[in-house]
C-alpha cells in the first residue's frame, strides 16, 4: 500500500467535509427550522460523498466514508450551527 496516496486521499476527504460542514452549518441558521437544517446536512452530506467519489476514483467502503467524511461533517455542521445560534441570536 503506498501511504502518501492513502494519506493524501484521507487529507482531501476530510478537509472537504469540514468546509462543507461549515456551509451547511451556516445554511442550517438561515433556515431557521430544525427539520430543514436536518435535511440540508443530510443533502450535504449525500452530495459531498458523490463529489469525492469522482475525486477520489477508488472504491471504499462504508467505514471509511464514516470516518474520514461523514462524522466530521456532521460535528462541524453542528459546532458552527450552534455557534452562528448562539452568537447571532
Amino acid at each position: 500500500m503506498d501511504l502518501k496516496k492513502y494519506f493524501d486521499a484521507d487529507l482531501r476527504t476530510t478537509i472537504f467535509f469540514t468546509v462543507f460542514g461549515v456551509i451547511a452549518g451556516y445554511a442550517s441558521f438561515i433556515s431557521r427550522s430544525n427539520l430543514i437544517s436536518i435535511a440540508i446536512l443530510l443533502v450535504f452530506l449525500g452530495a459531498g460523498r458523490f463529489l469525492m467519489q469522482r475525486v477520489v476514483k477508488e472504491k471504499k467502503d462504508m467505514k471509511w466514508w464514516l470516518g474520514n467524511g461523514m462524522i466530521v461533517c456532521i460535528f462541524t455542521w453542528f459546532v458552527v450551527w450552534t455557534i452562528f445560534y448562539n452568537v447571532l441570536v
